[in-house]
C-alpha cells in the first residue's frame, strides 16, 4: 500500500480526518502495511514498550491480554477493523502487562509512535478524541474481565480457616463523575485506605487510594477534576470465599494496600488492607511463599518441596494439632505445589529466550490435573499435567513451533522431577505428545472418547476430567472445559463406563464394618480402599449434571444446591473424606520425621481405638456410595 492509498484510506476516517493533509502526511510518511496470520503476537508482554508502534486494523481480528503476576492471562478486549492498538498498552504501561494476539489473518497500518504523538501534540481535537478513547476503554477494561483466577495464597495459622468474608472491613463508595476534592474529603472523613469507585454502589469501575491522591496532588493537577479520570481501572480483587491467608500474601508480594472483595457474581463485599494483618506481617511462611515467588534459579526451588522442607511440614503438623479440615489441608499442600510449579514454568520461559528459542510463539495453558488438579495432594505426588497450545498449525512457521513446545515441556517436567515431584509412570505429562495438543487436537479428543474408548482412554478421561489451568491463557482451558463438561453430561453410555471403571477397587469392608485385610501385616491403602470411592462417586454425579467444579468438597457443595444427596449424605461424604485425608497425613508426618518415603498405606495396629472408630466409619460410607455406583450402572446398564 503506498503513500497516496493511505492517504485516500485516511482521509475519510474517522478521527484522522480531523487532521489536516501535512499533519496527515506526518503520519503516514514512515508507516507500512503488514500481515498477520491467527495466533500470532502483534505485541508480547516481554517486548519493550520503547519498542512498540501503534497499529490500524484494516481487516481481521485481534485481542488483548492482560498478564497476571499469578500465572493466568485475561483476554480483556477484542480489536475490530478500524481499531487502533497499542495507545492503552503504552499509557498503562508499568502497571499493568499486556500482549496483542492476532485471531484471524489480520492486515494492519504501523505507524510510528513518535510521529504520531507529534501530531497529537499539535492537533487538539484529534488528541481529545484519542484519549476519551483511552479512557473509555481503561473505565470498561474491568467489566470486560471473563475469566479470573484466585491470587497468590500463602499459609499462616488460622487464617486458614477464616474465609475472607469473616474479616472484611465495610467498602465505602465514590461515583465517577465526583471531584478528586470530594474523594480526598470522604477518605480523610472516614479514615480509609481507599474508595471503590462505582456507578451504582454495586459493581466496581475502579478504586481510588491514598497514595494515588497524594500522586495527583503531588503533580499539581486540579483538585475538581474527575475521580473518573484518574481512578485504577481493573484492580486486582479477590473472592469472599477465599481464605484470608490468600490476602496476607498477595498484599505482602505485590505490595498494595487495598484490595477489593467481592462476590461470584462481581459485586463489591467489602474491602481488605494491611492493618488487617499486622500480626502475621512477618509470619514465616508467608515469607516461605514469598521465596517461591522470587527464587531466581531452579536449585533455589529444590529447597521449598514438600518432602524437603521442615518448615513447611512443621507448619502442616500445626495445622493438624489445631484441628483443622483435612482437606483444607490438603489445600494448602496444593497451593504451595502451585506456586513451585508457576515459578517453574517462569524460569523455564527465561531459560528458553537466554537459549535462542525465543518468547512463546503462541499463547498456552499448562495444566495439572489428578490430586493436584483438585487441589487434594499429600506430601508425595507425582506428575500429572498437560498443555493446551493455540491453534498454529496453519502458520508457516508450525514446525519450529512444535519444536519449541516439545523442549519447553521436556524441561519442565525435568524441572518438576529435580524439584521432587516425581515423574508420572503412566506417562501423564507435558513433554508426551498424548499430552501435548493444540486447542483443536484436544476437542477433537473429547469428541473422540465421548463416543467410543477402551480401559485405559476412560482413564486418561478421568484424569483430564479433573483438569485445573495453572499458568498461560486461561480461556484455552475455559473452552475445554465448556467442551467437556457438556458431552460427558449427553453420554449415558460414557458414564457408565466410567461407573464401571470405578468399581475396579473394592473396599474391604463388610455391611457391619468389619475390615477384610488382604496381606497378613493388616494394612490397608486408604487411597485406593475408600478415599478414590468417594472421589469417583462424586465425579460421576458431578458429570450428570454437567458441574464443572473440580475440588471433591467444591462439587459436593453444587450437588447439595441442586439436591442431589441429602444434606447428611453430604456431609456424610466429607467426614469420611475428612478421616481417609486425616489417617493419611498423620501417617506421611511419621515417615518425614523418620526418614522414609511417604505412602498411602497405614498399618491397623498402630491406630488407636479412636482412629480405627473413624476409619470404619469412613469406608461404610465409601462402600455405601460405591453400592449406590453399582446399582445405578445394573439399572441404566446400556453395554
Amino acid at each position: 500500500m503506498n503513500h497516496q492509498e493511505l492517504q485516500s484510506l485516511f482521509k475519510t476516517l474517522y478521527p484522522f480526518n480531523l487532521l489536516t493533509e501535512y499533519e496527515l502526511d506526518k503520519l503516514i510518511h514512515q508507516s507500512s502495511k503488514k500481515t498477520f496470520s491467527k495466533n500470532e503476537y502483534l505485541f508480547h508482554e516481554d517486548e519493550k514498550v520503547e519498542d512498540l508502534d501503534l497499529y490500524f486494523l484494516v481487516s481481521g481480528l485481534a485481542k488483548n491480554i492482560l498478564h497476571r503476576p499469578t500465572g493466568d492471562q485475561v483476554s480483556l478486549r477484542y480489536y475490530y477493523p478500524g481499531d487502533l492498538m497499542g495507545l492503552m498498552i503504552m499509557v498503562t504501561s508499568g502497571e499493568m502487562t499486556f500482549s496483542v494476539q492476532i485471531l484471524e489473518e489480520s492486515t494492519v497500518i504501523r505507524f510510528n509512535k513518535t510521529d504520531f504523538f507529534e501530531v497529537m501534540t499539535k492537533n487538539k481535537d484529534f488528541s481529545k478524541v484519542m484519549f476519551e478513547s483511552i479512557g473509555e476503554r481503561m473505565k470498561t477494561l474491568y467489566d470486560e474481565i471473563k475469566y479470573k483466577s484466585y491470587k497468590d495464597e500463602s499459609t499462616s495459622n488460622f487464617l486458614f480457616r477464616t474465609r475472607i468474608k469473616s474479616i472484611i472491613e465495610k467498602a465505602y463508595f465514590i461515583k465517577p463523575d465526583e471531584s478528586i476534592r470530594t474523594a480526598s474529603e470522604k477518605m480523610l472523613g472516614l479514615g480509609v485506605k481507599g474508595l471503590i469507585v462505582s456507578q451504582n454502589e454495586k459493581t466496581l469501575d475502579g478504586i481510588i487510594t491514598q497514595e494515588d491522591l497524594l500522586r495527583y496532588i503531588t503533580n499539581g493537577s486540579p483538585i475538581e477534576s474527575k475521580v473518573r479520570d484518574y481512578q485504577i481501572t481493573n484492580p486486582t480483587t479477590l473472592l469472599e470465599d477465599g481464605f484470608a491467608y490468600e490476602a496476607v500474601s498477595f498484599l505482602k508480594v505485590h505490595k498494595v494496600n487495598f484490595i477489593p472483595i467481592t462476590n461470584n457474581q462481581d459485586i463489591v463485599k467489602g474491602t481488605i488492607t494491611k492493618g488487617s494483618f499486622v500480626e502475621v506481617q512477618n509470619s514465616s511462611i508467608v515469607d516461605l511463599t514469598y521465596s517461591i515467588i522470587k527464587s531466581s534459579s531452579f536449585d533455589e526451588l529444590h529447597s521449598f518441596s514438600p518432602e524437603a522442607n521442615t518448615l513447611f511440614q512443621d507448619h502442616i503438623e500445626h495445622l493438624h494439632e489445631q484441628d483443622y479440615f483435612a482437606y483444607e489441608i490438603s489445600e494448602t499442600i496444593t497451593n504451595h505445589n502451585d506456586h513451585i510449579y508457576k515459578q517453574i514454568i517462569k524460569l523455564t520461559e527465561e531459560e528458553m529466550r537466554e537459549e535462542g528459542y525465543g518468547l512463546p510463539p503462541v499463547t498456552y495453558c499448562f495444566i495439572v490435573m489428578g490430586s493436584q488438579g483438585r487441589k487434594e495432594q499429600a506430601f508425595h505426588t507425582d506428575q500429572d499435567n498437560g498443555i493446551i497450545v493455540s491453534d498454529y498449525n496453519h502458520l508457516a512457521n508450525h514446525s519450529s513451533i512444535t519444536t519449541y513446545f516439545e523442549i519447553f515441556t521436556s524441561k519442565i517436567n525435568n524441572r518438576l522431577a529435580a524439584c521432587g515431584f516425581t515423574e508420572c509412570t503412566g506417562g501423564i505429562m507435558a513433554r508426551e505428545k498424548k499430552w501435548r495438543k493444540t486447542l483443536s487436537e484436544w476437542n477433537t479428543e473429547i469428541l473422540n472418547w465421548s463416543k467410543e474408548m477402551d480401559a485405559e482412554e476412560i482413564q486418561s478421561f478421568t484424569m483430564l476430567y479433573d483438569f485445573r489451568p495453572l499458568y498461560g491463557d486461561f480461556t484455552l482451558a475455559e473452552e475445554i472445559r465448556t467442551v467437556i463438561a457438556d458431552k460427558v453430561k449427553r453420554s449415558l453410555n460414557l458414564q457408565q463406563l466410567l461407573i464401571r471403571d470405578s468399581l475396579r477397587f473394592r473396599i474391604p469392608v463388610n455391611p457391619l464394618g468389619k475390615i477384610h485385610f488382604l496381606t497378613k501385616q493388616k494394612s490397608l491403602d486408604l487411597k485406593k480402599s475408600g478415599l478414590m470411592q468417594i472421589i469417583n462417586a462424586v465425579r460421576i454425579h458431578s458429570m450428570k449434571y454437567g458441574i464443572k467444579e473440580v475440588n471433591t468438597i467444591r462439587r459436593l457443595n453444587e450437588l447439595k444446591k441442586l439436591k442431589v444427596f441429602h444434606p447428611r449424605d453430604i456431609e456424610n461424604a466429607k467426614t469420611a473424606l475428612h478421616h481417609f485425608i486425616t489417617l493419611r497425613l498423620k501417617q506421611n508426618l511419621i515417615e518425614l520425621h523418620d526418614g522414609i518415603p511417604t505412602s498411602n498405606v497405614v498399618s491397623l495396629s498402630g491406630l488407636s481405638k479412636e482412629d480405627k472408630d473413624k476409619l470404619k466409619e469412613a469406608l461404610q460410607v465409601a462402600n455405601r456410595m460405591q453400592q449406590a455406583q453399582k446399582i445405578s450402572l445394573n439399572r441404566n446398564r446400556v453395554i
